[in-house]
């Protein structure tokens, strides 16, 4: 139960996505003051997200003076026609996920097309989105800054080569970070920690190749001079 009497907001997503919290209107207002150009859709962020982006903004001073949100949500219908435009190859379209693409399955909802379009799970009928992307302004804070403030409220960069990408919760259900009823997730890896993890992996197999074929080299050379001493 979070501090209204509601339903915890960690439920999000699993089998009643349409969960939100008391001050979810406010939050929303509030990020309507960190718009980039001033016709992101702010509206349609889903409620963990806009919680810890709003309390992101609130606890980070140079957050609410360099960075802005360069998109927000779309629905269904704006992303289809990015799609086609794209398909069409019509000037000032760039690459755009086609709507019916299947994300993903998680307690019986099935997330399809981009995080950044409306998924239907919310009580108008159109849904949340999952992701936004923000941009810093010019001469401003590097990413590594904005990263420190932003994981510090539970946003997570979850797409390779996209420092702007943040989400709060994928597939998987929501990345570690705090709820608004106060408790916190700290026991699952963030996509960073796995990406990191993985090259990690990498570099150990990578390098414990090179130990044991320089090792059988060395058998070899120890072999031959054994032999040639015979």
């Amino acid at each position: 139960m979070d501090r209204s009497g509601g339903r915890r907001l960690g439920r999000l997503g699993s089998c009643e996505p349409h969960v939100t919290y008391s001050g979810y209107q406010h939050d929303l207002d509030y990020l309507e003051e960190f718009k980039n150009d001033g016709d992101e859709n702010v509206r349609l962020i889903e409620p963990l997200l806009a919680f810890r982006l709003s309390r992101a903004y609130r606890a980070s001073k140079r957050l609410r003076g360099f960075l802005r949100i360069e998109s927000a949500g779309r629905t269904l219908d704006a992303q289809q026609a990015l799609y086609d435009g794209w398909i069409a190859k019509r000037p000032g379209f760039n690459l755009a996920a086609n709507p019916a693409r299947i994300i993903g399955t998680r307690g019986g909802k099935t997330f399809r097309g981009s995080w950044h379009m409306s998924q239907g799970d919310a009580p108008d009928g159109i849904g949340y989105v999952y992701a936004v992307d923000l941009t810093r302004l010019p001469h401003s804070l590097s990413w590594d800054d904005a990263h420190d403030d932003l994981r510090a409220s539970g946003l997570h960069t979850t797409v390779a080569g996209e420092p702007w990408h943040h989400q709060a919760t994928t597939i998987r259900g929501p990345l570690p970070g705090p709820f608004p009823d106060g408790t916190t997730t700290e026991d699952e890896m963030t996509p960073e920690m796995e990406e990191r993890f993985d090259g990690l992996a990498t570099w150990v197999f990578n390098g414990t190749t090179m130990i044991l074929k320089r090792l059988d080299e060395l058998e070899q050379q120890l072999a031959t001079t054994k032999g040639d001493d015979e």
